[in-house]
């Protein structure tokens, strides 16, 4: 790696916990472009070198480079887990890693930890993906995960929920908080991250849309059916806010629920519902599936779920059951 780059390296990681991403992303073309005038050498230090181009170093540079990328917190922090987890267990510098290594691991948790092949695949791909990068950056001399077998995944249909179990839901909802969360979950198929920053300066009443800012810090307007805005409106006199956070936390106006808190109530709400496989994702796959059934088009249900790709969203449609039966529900049902 180029002197250059690791000072502009250095620069980046300390000042990303100062800086957002678009700024992060602008110091950074500041300093290419100005130090592209410049010849830098490196100090004959050996400290100095080490810390630069150490483990630590290029482990703290990747997640810098994720930010950059705009990829969503939560996807930084579970690859930083997995990572975490690899390295613990390895306890190796990155340059002696090996081919073996990440296939032993992947073993390991196979056979030890009996995680599921999607999860393996999660994993392997994590860990080949952060050793691709470092080879790319030059921090070691060979790429480990390169002759990595892929993991065969099976695939199998993801289930929306069923408008029999949809509507027992709905009736098993006792406090108007619920009520307002399972109708703003069905309403806006917002992720459970999004709803929890569902806030009343993003919400236009009359026209029944908010603005939420989804992965990769992509922003778009999702909708406020009728039945979620009473629900919504019910909530408010019980909880009288204006701002904020629309439903709020367990320390009241002005906090926001957490995405567990959310969790917690819609298993709670299946429970009583004897619904069985309930969690928030699942609305989400159920919005979509509805939208698709009710002759959205697949285009605009992409545009609804926040996807940049239409083959995302067709891994969101719920596509069991007959035609017929869906031309059934569709003009009859």
């Amino acid at each position: 790696m180029e002197a250059r780059d690791i000072v502009i390296n250095s620069v980046i990681r300390q000042m990303e916990p100062e800086l957002n991403n678009s700024q992060l992303k602008k110091l950074k073309i500041v300093l290419t472009v100005h130090l592209s005038n410049f010849r830098l050498e490196e100090e004959k230090n050996e400290v100095i070198i080490y810390d630069e181009t150490s483990d630590i170093a290029a482990y703290k540079q990747y997640f810098v480079s994720m930010k950059l990328r705009g990829l969503a917190k939560g996807t930084i922090e579970l690859a930083m887990r997995t990572i975490d987890t690899f390295n613990r267990w390895v306890r190796r510098p990155f340059n002696d890693i090996t081919t073996n290594d990440i296939r032993l691991y992947i073993a390991k948790r196979e056979m030890s930890d009996h995680l599921s092949s999607a999860s393996l695949d999660r994993e392997c791909g994590c860990i080949c993906r952060f050793f691709r990068w470092l080879y790319d950056e030059e921090y070691i001399t060979r790429d480990p995960g390169k002759r990595v077998e892929k993991i065969k995944v099976e695939k199998r249909i993801k289930k929306a929920f069923t408008p029999v179990e949809i509507e027992l839901m709905r009736n098993a909802c006792v406090k108007s908080k619920e009520k307002a969360v399972f109708e703003l979950l069905l309403s806006t198929g917002c992720r459970v991250t999004e709803l929890t920053m569902l806030s009343f300066d993003n919400y236009d009443q009359q026209r029944g849309s908010i603005t939420v800012v989804g992965k990769g810090n992509k922003e778009r307007v999702v909708f406020v059916s009728a039945r979620a805005k009473v629900a919504v409106d019910n909530y408010l006199r019980i909880k009288p806010h204006f701002s904020g956070p629309i439903i709020c936390g367990l320390r009241g106006v002005g906090t926001a629920m957490t995405a567990n808190g959310i969790q917690k109530m819609v298993k709670e709400i299946a429970k009583r519902a004897n619904v069985s496989h309930a969690h928030p994702h699942k609305f989400r796959r159920t919005a979509a599936t509805l939208a698709l059934k009710r002759g959205m088009s697949l285009n605009d249900v992409r545009r609804f779920l926040g996807h940049t790709s239409v083959d995302t969203t067709l891994q969101y449609i719920d596509t069991s059951g007959s035609d017929l039966k869906l031309e059934h529900e569709k003009y009859v049902a």
